[in-house]
Order: structure tokens, then C-alpha cells, then sequence
């Protein structure tokens, strides 16, 4: 590599493939970007983190080759994209060093560096301070490879500190954890992006406004072992932020990008692992602004073991908690290893609707193991705990992803007699064990790739008019107020009404299905019992009078963008 003072580096985050639920930046990025420009070492940030694009013309459309560093942050999803891209580069660019990081590249460093000569070294776990060491080490081969928390390709020799003592690489020693998360600058890193970053926003419905929001991440890892999550892959060394941090952050990037943000979306792996400091998190952005709410995700046993702690956190500001539910199946539980019972998820989702604490709700309807009584189990939950009004729909037709690094990927490959190819990751909709599992999640896939987008276009529409519509006695009156309020519930549970009677079907041997597919599987619905199509055409036609024309994208369900 050329003599540099200071070397010309990018991170790159590639792509996913197309995603509807996009929000900001890659944070991880953010704050690798921050702490090297706090150092002295610029960067530039490039995320495709949604964009459907060739990997290799994006690689050339934004001049990756351009740079002397380029790091990429990859998960399982992304990682053919990040090879692509590091294949041009190297062509292009062959003295460019060529790093990756994030979970996928943690879970399979090894793998990673034998396979795909394009990649010269792998940042594992935390990325600051080994990528800090790195673009400062860059004329000194010795000190480079030698670099905690990295591996790297051995010399053609074959040995070395470090080496793996005959597979060709230097796996250093694992570095250790940053201990003071207050140290780290603020991610505020700015990245080139192919397609934009809407407006974050969240919709109070107490205050009656919607509001500007920013996502801030207060903590690191998670203390838990569930048996699915990739932060396993990074680690479970849990540390939090101090309260005073948190709103400073707020604060700063309220001067910074000039605007008044008043929620706080916290995107911490479990931001309630200590309820004390959550309380001191909220009273500090309390006292800072007391328009200021905020949202966090947890487990459901946390929310019971600090049942004390929620009302005043309500008081504070708080207006919904993601809860990872999961399932309500006791053996999915167990392969899952959340350590809890189905009456645990049931309390604890009762005891936040009865503070009035709203629910956004993590669920994972099917597993390679699923059988039709597990599906059951949760379609029940689903309806005894209030869910049939939950939007958007995503939990009917989610299915576990058995992503690199995790135990349950071992489990099922063990299970399964097979090798996963780490490079992939196999869709979770072909591994079913049962025929009828199968047929079940083909047939839910078919409705919701045929109606889904029908019915939340019409509910988004539905809602809006219902908003404008009048219940006073003037035009269009309360009837037909009336009766779009009882179509806009119909449209809500309209998947889950379908989702049972497939259940039901495949209980059967899907005799429905077979006799007339799934036209014979719609429900019939409304205040009159329409075919769905009919349910869907008079709630655009009552919106459409109204003055809605077509769903605005701004506000999500539940106010979640």
C-alpha cells in the first residue's frame, strides 16, 4: 500500500434486499465512523442497506475503489452483496484492505478468510478500537496482523503468533469488550444512501401529534441466551450508558440536525436488563423535556419481575414496549430457550394492557419443528390476549431464521443430519419437518402475497376517513360511521380469521383446500358478511368520499412508523 498520512476509508453497509421497515442509519457503522473521526481518520459511510440494485454497479456507481480501507459490516442476509462488492474492489484496487465485521463475519471468520481471497481481515465482535488500530497500523505488516480482536490470512510460511497452527491463518486473541460505552463519540456519521432515509416520526396518541423521533442505542448486548438471537454472535457482556449520555445525545442531535425530536426510539438488544436504570433514563429525558416519550424492547419475564417500576416509567413517558413473546408454545419455548412458560407471556401481556402500555409484538409463528398444535397454541394466544386488532400482520406469516453463529442453526443442522453452507442462509420457509406444516405456510404465504397489501392499503384508508368522518348527525352521517368502523375491524382480523380456518383445514387434511383452494379458505366479512374483495372495495370507496384517495406512508400501526 502507498505511503499515507491519512488513508481514504469507507464502511459500507450492503444489502438486505428490499425492506418496507427501513428506518436510519446503520448505527454499528455510525459509531465506528465517529470514533475514528474523533482520532483523527475521516470516513465515508455507503448504505445500501435496502436496495435491490446490482451489488457490483452500486460498488462502481458510488467509486468504491476510490478508497485505500473499505470496511464492510455484514449479517447472513447481506453477505453475498459485501463478496461482490469486495471482489470488484479488489480487482479494481488490489492494494485496498479489504475488512469485514458485524455478526455474520464474527460467526465464520475462519470460513470467511479461506474461502473468499477478496477479504484480507476479519474485525470479530466490537469494531472501534481494533479498526482504530488498523488504519493506523497500515505500513507496519507486523503490528497490523497482530492486532486483538482480528484474523487475517497467515504468511505463505504458514506460522506465526497467533496462527491457527496449519489452516493458513492468524486468529488473534479475542479483545476485550469496550468497558465505558460513555467513552465512545456520538454515531454522528452521515452515509450516502442509495434510497433516502424517510422522516422517523412517531404518532402520540395521548398528546394527539405526531413527532419528530430518533433512535438511540443505550446499551450493548444482552445477558440472556436465547437460543435464535445473533448477539450470542457478538457476545453477552451487557453494558449500559449513563442517564445524563443518553439525553446529551438527544440534545446534541437536536442542535445538529435541527430538529425538535420528542421520541426516543431505543434500540438497545433488551434496554430493560436493570429497571433502575431504566427509571433513571426516563426521569433524566423527563427533566430535560416533559414532552419527550420513548419506547424500548424487552423480555417478558423482566416486565414481571419489575412490574413496580412500569407505572412510573408511564408517567415518564413511556408509550410502548417491544415484547419478545415469540410463541406460545411450550416446546417452541423450550428450543427457543427463552426460560419462560406460555403463562408468562400471558401475564405479562395482561399487565401492560392493564397499565395501558402498548404492545409491539416480536413473534415467530413457525419453526422447523412446528406441528399444527404448536400453530394452534399460538393462534389461541393470539386471540385470548386482545392480538386480533394488532396491525401490521407480520407475526401470522413470520417463520425462525436460523442465522450463522446461533445454537438453534446447530440444533437443526444436528437435527437435520446436514451442513449448513455458511454463505447461506437457508430460507426457513422449505425446512419444515411435517407435510402439513408445509402446506399450511405455502398456502398463508399465497394469501398474503395476494391480499396483504389489498387489506393494509384499505385499513390505512378506512382508518383515516374514520378520523375525518363526523359522528353528528351531518353527511355522511353516523351510519355509514357506523359501518366503516365495523368494516375497518373486519379488515383487521380478516388474516387471522383466514389463519384459523387454514388451521382448522390442515387439522382436517385440508379438505376445503383441496376442493376449491384458497378462494374456499376466505372469510366472509363486515357488518353484512362481504367476500373480502367487496369488504376492500367499499372501505376505498367510503375513504374516497371522504377525501382519502390513496394511504399515506407517514404513520405506521400502533403510530410506529
Amino acid at each position: 500500500m502507498d505511503t499515507l498520512t491519512r488513508p481514504a476509508i469507507a464502511f459500507v453497509n450492503p444489502s438486505v434486499g428490499f425492506s418496507d421497515r427501513r428506518k436510519s442509519k446503520p448505527i454499528g457503522l455510525a459509531y465506528i465512523m465517529a470514533y475514528l473521526e474523533k482520532a483523527g481518520f475521516p470516513s465515508s459511510g455507503f448504505d445500501f442497506g435496502d436496495s435491490e440494485d446490482d451489488a457490483v454497479e452500486l460498488a462502481a456507481l458510488y467509486g468504491l475503489d476510490r478508497f485505500d480501507v473499505v470496511g464492510f459490516s455484514v449479517y447472513n442476509e447481506s453477505f453475498r452483496a459485501a463478496v461482490a462488492m469486495a471482489e470488484w474492489i479488489r480487482s479494481r484496487r488490489p492494494r485496498c484492505l479489504i475488512v469485514l465485521g458485524g455478526p455474520h463475519a464474527t460467526a465464520v471468520h475462519e470460513h470467511i478468510l479461506r474461502r473468499h481471497p477478496c477479504v484480507d481481515v476479519v474485525v470479530r465482535r466490537e469494531g472501534e478500537e481494533a479498526m482504530l488500530e488498523l488504519v493506523s497500523c497500515l505500513h507496519d505488516r507486523a503490528k497490523l496482523t497482530a492486532i486483538r480482536g482480528t484474523t487475517w490470512r497467515a504468511p505463505s510460511s504458514g506460522s506465526g503468533s497467533g496462527s491457527d497452527g496449519g489452516g493458513g491463518l492468524l486468529v488473534n486473541e479475542d479483545r476485550d469488550f469496550v468497558p465505558d460505552l460513555d467513552q465512545i463519540p456520538f454515531p454522528d456519521a452521515e452515509f450516502v444512501s442509495h434510497s433516502g432515509y424517510p422522516d422517523l416520526t412517531y404518532y402520540d396518541e395521548v398528546q394527539g401529534r405526531l413527532k419528530a423521533a430518533l433512535t438511540i442505542c443505550s446499551s450493548r448486548s444482552c445477558p440472556y441466551d436465547c437460543s435464535f438471537c445473533g448477539v450470542l454472535t457478538i457476545g453477552r457482556k451487557y453494558r449500559s450508558r449513563e442517564a445524563e449520555r443518553v439525553v446529551a445525545e438527544l440534545l446534541h442531535f437536536r442542535e445538529r440536525h435541527g430538529v425538535d425530536y420528542e421520541h426516543v426510539y431505543f434500540s438497545d438488544a433488551n434496554f430493560f436488563v436493570s429497571p433502575t436504570r431504566a427509571l433513571e433514563v426516563a426521569e433524566a429525558l423527563y427533566e430535560a423535556d416533559p414532552q419527550v416519550t420513548f419506547s424500548f424492547g424487552t423480555r417478558v419475564n423482566q416486565i414481571l419481575k419489575a412490574a413496580d417500576v412500569l407505572p412510573r416509567l408511564k408517567e415518564r413517558g413511556l408509550r410502548f414496549i417491544e415484547l419478545g413473546i415469540e410463541s406460545a408454545s411450550e416446546p417452541v419455548l423450550e428450543r427457543l430457550a427463552k426460560h419462560v412458560k406460555p403463562e408468562v407471556n400471558v401475564a405479562a401481556v395482561r399487565l401492560l394492557k392493564r397499565l395501558g402500555i402498548e404492545i409491539s409484538l416480536d413473534f415467530i409463528m413457525l419453526d422447523p419443528a412446528t406441528t399444527l398444535a404448536d400453530i394452534r397454541a399460538n393462534m389461541e394466544f393470539l386471540r385470548e390476549t386482545g392480538f386480533y386488532d394488532y396491525v401490521p400482520h407480520d407475526h401470522l406469516y413470520s417463520a425462525l431464521v436460523l442465522y450463522e453463529g446461533t445454537p438453534i442453526r446447530d440444533f437443526y443442522a444436528r437435527r437435520f443430519g446436514v451442513v449448513f453452507d455458511p454463505d447461506e442462509l437457508p430460507s426457513p420457509f422449505t425446512l419444515f419437518e411435517r407435510p402439513e406444516v408445509q402446506r399450511f405456510s405455502d398456502t398463508l404465504r399465497a394469501f398474503r402475497k395476494q391480499w396483504q397489501d389489498r387489506i393494509d392499503g384499505a385499513l390505512a384508508q378506512g382508518e383515516l376517513a374514520l378520523a375525518s368522518i363526523g359522528d353528528d348527525g351531518l353527511s355522511p352521517g353516523r351510519a355509514t360511521h357506523a359501518r366503516l368502523q365495523l368494516d375497518v375491524v373486519s379488515l383487521r382480523h380478516a388474516p387471522n380469521l383466514l389463519t384459523e380456518r387454514l388451521l382448522a383445514d390442515a387439522e382436517a387434511g385440508f379438505p376445503l383446500l383441496d376442493a376449491g383452494g384458497l378462494e374456499a379458505l376466505l372469510p366472509r366479512l363486515g357488518h353484512d358478511r362481504v367476500p373480502l374483495h367487496d369488504l376492500i372495495e367499499r372501505t376505498g370507496a367510503v375513504a374516497r368520499e371522504a377525501g382519502f384517495a390513496r394511504a399515506p406512508g407517514a404513520v405506521g400501526p400502533h403510530g410506529r412508523d
